[in-house]
């Protein structure tokens, strides 16, 4: 990595200009850490890399030129940035005890921002590498196709069949899914996923919009579900793979996630017709395993599962089609990462270059943040609870069991949780008039503080020095 020589003449600032240099406040919450720390950083859009002092020290060094005439050995971690304290963002940020204090371009160039009079500015673009540290999404074999599936090598999959028919007709849709819907079955057809059939079964259709905007074409296996028979097996339980991710010493992290998995396992021609599902007029079935049928996700992980294993996979950890890999070094991450995408590409599975992550220092799987052996509440989530506005009127019991539901999962970090939310959850209780009174208020506020302090979650660690303290709490269902 080169930093280039200081510029200034082009920088805005939130303070005073010091002998014709531009400083501007930064807040860095370091890794492992929930208080964010205070800088004042020397703004220089000539610079290709922002530097931060601090004694933050990796095992594997990067040499940087043309910071002080010479070079230096220091470290690239990343780190959650924000201009103002309150809005962050994830930032690769070279640090040790002799970096010197910058704000450069490649921090700059994410968008606009205000300095302390009101004026916005805006930043040309540069790009910072690390080098020696290869990443996974740019191996050969993987995808640069959105809607890329892929098909399992594997004997047609004889399914369970439901135990009776059943018929439901299509309800209303969401007018904005219509189009999107329509395109996603068109694309599915030319691929093979989906076929015109004739079948006394019929699902309506039941469109997803995710996150991001786009939408995910399920159908509403409900009713089927009921009928269908059951399986023993069972895909892992979550909270227990995140305590076995803790105890497995890591440094590195790398992430893979399947295109589009359920839709590589092609399905046995006499299972097909329970699936069929009406759009427009036309009735279509699925050739390959469906969203949103109960055996789906059990299907789809064991499938998975017997081809890493097929494949000899290094250790891994696997929840269906998401998978995670960890290590002491990059190196060793990228290595088992390679493997393993080799061995789901020669399987027949499709990877979309978006959806391998890594090898990094910071990761999230199945939704949490993971930073050296530790899980972490994400920023981004952070960022949403804490911008959620209570109730505002007496009818909202359903906003305010949608704020339980965005909070619950996160409980284990927070100490005394059941204490502080229990004003919240006697407002949602049927038999109950919603009043929202000063008691939920300050429970409101207060969990979005604690959510915004959480502390990270690691192994509990033993011996004379150390502290650990068992929080529990009574309740109507028993204790926790």
């Amino acid at each position: 990595m080169k930093v280039a020589s200081t510029s200034h003449d082009q920088a805005a600032s939130q303070g005073e200009a010091r002998e014709n240099r531009v400083y501007w406040t930064v807040w860095i919450r370091w890794p492992g850490t929930s208080e964010p720390q205070k800088y004042e950083a020397l703004v220089d859009t000539g610079s290709q890399c922002t530097l931060i002092p601090s004694e933050y020290v990796e095992t594997e060094p990067i040499s940087i030129a043309g910071v002080t005439g010479g070079s230096q050995e220091l470290t690239l971690l990343e780190a959650e940035v924000s201009l103002t304290g309150k809005e962050w963002q994830k930032h690769p940020i070279v640090t040790g005890s002799g970096a010197p204090c910058i704000l450069s371009i490649d921090f700059l160039r994410n968008g606009y921002y205000k300095d302390s009079k009101g004026f916005r500015w805006a930043f040309g673009i540069a790009a910072v590498e690390a080098e020696g540290i290869k990443k996974l999404n740019s191996l050969p074999g993987l995808s640069e196709n959105p809607s890329a599936v892929g098909l399992l090598k594997v004997e047609e999959q004889r399914v369970p069949v439901a135990t009776s028919t059943v018929h439901r007709r299509q309800y209303r849709t969401n007018r904005d899914a219509v189009i999107p819907i329509h395109k996603m079955i068109r694309e599915l057809e030319s691929q093979g996923v989906v076929s015109k059939t004739h079948s006394p079964f019929n699902s309506p259709i039941w469109p997803v919009r995710k996150p991001d905007g786009e939408w995910r074409l399920t159908v509403d296996y409900r009713a089927l579900n009921e009928v269908t028979p059951p399986l023993s097996a069972a895909v892992p339980d979550m909270l227990e793979l995140q305590y076995e991710l803790e105890s497995k010493a890591a440094k590195w992290y790398a992430t893979i996630d399947i295109a589009n998995a359920f839709f590589s396992i092609p399905l046995a021609a006499e299972c097909r017709p329970q699936f069929a599902f009406t759009w427009r007029g036309v009735q279509y079935t699925w050739n390959r395993l469906p969203q949103g049928w109960k055996h789906s996700p059990t299907i789809c992980h064991g499938l998975i599962q017997a081809a890493l294993e097929k494949g000899e996979a290094p250790e891994h950890l696997q929840y269906i089609d998401d998978i995670i890999v960890w290590g002491n070094t990059a190196m060793e991450v990228f290595e088992k990462g390679e493997k393993i995408i080799h061995i789901l590409l020669k399987a027949g599975f499709a990877i979309k270059q978006s959806k391998v992550k890594g090898p990094a220092r910071e990761i999230q799987f199945l939704g949490v943040k993971w930073q050296d052996r530790r899980r972490q509440i994400p920023t981004e989530v952070i960022n949403k609870i804490t911008a959620m506005s209570p109730p505002t009127s007496t009818t909202n019991q359903e906003e305010t069991q949608a704020f339980l539901g965005a909070i619950r999962f996160w409980r284990m970090h927070i100490p005394e949780y059941s204490q502080i939310v229990s004003p919240l959850y006697l407002v949602t209780r049927k038999k109950n008039d919603f009043h929202w009174g000063p008691e939920q208020q300050q429970a409101f506020a207060q969990i979005k503080q604690e959510i915004a302090h959480a502390v990270a979650l690691g192994p509990v660690r033993t011996g004379p020095d150390v502290k650990n303290v068992l929080y529990s709490a009574a309740g109507n269902n028993g204790l926790s």
